[in-house]
């Protein structure tokens, strides 16, 4: 009987070992996907679409190639700055209506002022500043103050997008 009783526990360890293998095994598969869902849902594309109804076309094959922040709020409010490089330019150009003129913000003279002002609070270094001589602009608010401005530079195959949000 004691033959009969090792062998019974040696299939029990057996099945414990391929239960507790498989179990991990779908662990590893839901974190990884996790992973990868959690990645797409913070893309700053979708964040773009989420606060001002903006997307960028799928062919522009657009990479996010810096970024700086304001410090978290509760709120969310602060500024967010964001270096975009594109291959398509196409459809960039087809996405607004595009100005080379300087226009006033909501609390500043021009667009280039208004950038520069948000870029040197976020402290962002001068060599990530657009180029604006190369930048054609399109500028939003919303009803609570908040505003963005993109610039596009289609010498350097650039976009920069800097929100405000109060």
């Amino acid at each position: 009987m004691g033959l009969f009783n090792k062998n019974k526990d040696n299939i029990k360890d057996g099945k414990v070992v391929i239960i507790s293998s498989v179990i991990f095994i779908i662990l590893v598969i839901v974190v990884l996907v996790g992973i990868i869902l959690y990645g797409k849902a913070t893309n700053y594309s979708n964040i773009l679409k989420a606060n001002w109804n903006i997307e960028f076309p799928e062919n522009a094959k657009i990479d996010e190639v810096y970024s700086s922040d304001s410090e978290s709020s509760f709120h969310g409010d602060g500024i967010r700055y964001h270096i975009f490089s594109y291959e398509e330019e196409t459809s960039i150009e087809d996405m607004f209506d595009w100005t080379n003129e300087e226009h006033s913000t909501l609390f500043y003279s021009s667009y280039n002022e208004c950038v520069n002002n948000w870029l040197e609070q976020i402290n962002v270094s001068k060599e990530n500043f657009p180029k604006f001589s190369n930048c054609k602009f399109w500028y939003r608010k919303k009803d609570d103050n908040s505003e963005i401005i993109i610039l596009l530079d289609d010498i350097e195959n650039k976009l920069y997008v800097v929100e405000s949000f109060i």
